[in-house]
């Protein structure tokens, strides 16, 4: 049936049908879907002129319309840039691992700035392609993506999407949201940034092939609260507190991941519900954790407060740092206490220590099961 005999059949006239075909005319919708080149507006990209002003220009226009921002290989000098709602930021992803800014790079020009992109109320915006590279170590926390809902909860859904990006050298957290309900972060690096590589207090994310390295705080952190996240498949190595640094909150799916050279445990849960780690690599994690809670006993794993809480199938190795240099860590395996209605199973831990595979400082609750795990420490 064609749209015609559709109408026919519905009991609608011709006058009907151009009225319908008149409501709803294709050059209205002519904007959505179009793509601004920032240089339109005015943006230079040589990494002397300011930027800022240029580019903000060219985002409000994006979002009357819901459209794209495109920005083409330079460095772009700008702060404090408000994102709109429905909007994309796109630039051609060419970066790599080491810390250098190449392709589509938003560099900070501030001390004085409160972050690069600031996506309060940026509902379904979606970041690619883009590098951004913070001002270094300063007296004051400036982070690169925030979102910022300091007392209140989003009306809905932000559905935000950080999509093949690097954020380096920021003095705040690279990736900072604060009070997030639905987030999506894949395929990107956060490295360098002097606190943590992301930080979030919320719920609802989906956090899939990602790099976390050398942040001066945890790879990935949550605040107060953190919950109903799926962690798959991620590297997170050499941050100088934790990995990966859970409280609070419940339904994490953690999967898949490696975790190396961390300072402190590769992962810290605590008074955490309903959480699964399974088939995760912990390599070498512990490598100086004297300034963290657990002092001198460094581990792979540490558990504390989790109710109903399963860890299976996981592998853990000690190790030094990279050519043979520093100590041989962690001390222990695992570190448990205060745990209810949890299975700690089947995990093996082959040379995955140096002194011992489990340290229990008890608190138990009800129904805690630890049973076939294998594993003895680190010959040197």
């Amino acid at each position: 049936m064609d749209r015609r005999d559709f109408l026919g059949k519905a009991g609608l006239s011709g006058c009907a049908l151009l009225s319908l075909e008149s409501f709803c005319p294709a050059e209205r919708n002519a904007d959505r879907g179009r793509t601004i080149d920032v240089t339109s507006f005015g943006a230079k990209g040589d990494g002397k002129a300011s930027d800022t002003e240029a580019i903000q220009r060219a985002l409000n226009e994006a979002g009357n319309y819901g459209g794209a921002i495109y920005f083409p290989a330079g460095v772009y000098c700008c702060h404090d840039l408000k994102v709109p709602a429905n909007v994309m930021l796109k630039g051609e992803p060419v970066w790599h691992y080491k810390r250098e800014a190449v392709g589509a790079v938003l560099q900070l020009d501030d001390p004085r700035a409160e972050c690069l992109l600031n996506i309060t109320d940026a509902f379904g915006v979606h970041i690619y392609g883009l590098v951004l590279n913070g001002l270094g170590r300063q007296d004051r926390q400036i982070h690169g993506i925030f979102l910022n809902n300091p007392k209140e909860w989003s009306a809905k859904e932000d559905s935000i999407v950080i999509d093949d990006i690097k954020v380096m050298n920021f003095s705040g957290h690279g990736v900072y949201l604060n009070r997030i309900w639905l987030f999506i972060i894949r395929h990107s690096h956060f490295i360098g940034n002097f606190c943590d590589g992301v930080r979030i207090k919320g719920w609802d994310g989906f956090v899939t092939d990602n790099q976390f390295s050398g942040n001066w705080g945890n790879g990935f952190g949550c605040e107060e609260v953190g919950a109903t996240v799926m962690f798959t498949a991620n590297r997170v190595e050499w941050n100088h507190e934790y990995g990966l640094r859970l409280c609070n909150g419940d339904d994490w799916n953690i999967t898949g991941n490696s975790f190396d050279r961390n300072y402190g445990a590769g992962l810290f849960a605590e008074n955490m519900k309903a959480v699964t780690i399974t088939g995760n690599v912990f390599r070498r994690c512990g490598k100086d954790s004297a300034l963290l809670s657990e002092g001198e006993k460094s581990c792979q794993v540490r558990l504390d407060g989790c109710n109903g809480l399963c860890m299976s199938g996981n592998t853990c190795l000690a190790g030094k740092d990279d050519g043979g240099k520093g100590l041989f860590t962690p001390q222990v395996g695992f570190i448990i206490s205060k745990l209810s209605y949890c299975v700690i199973s089947s995990n093996t831990l082959w040379q995955g220590y140096m002194q011992d595979m489990i340290v229990d400082f008890g608190g138990h609750g009800p129904e805690l099961i630890i049973k076939d795990n294998v594993g003895c420490p680190k010959t040197v």
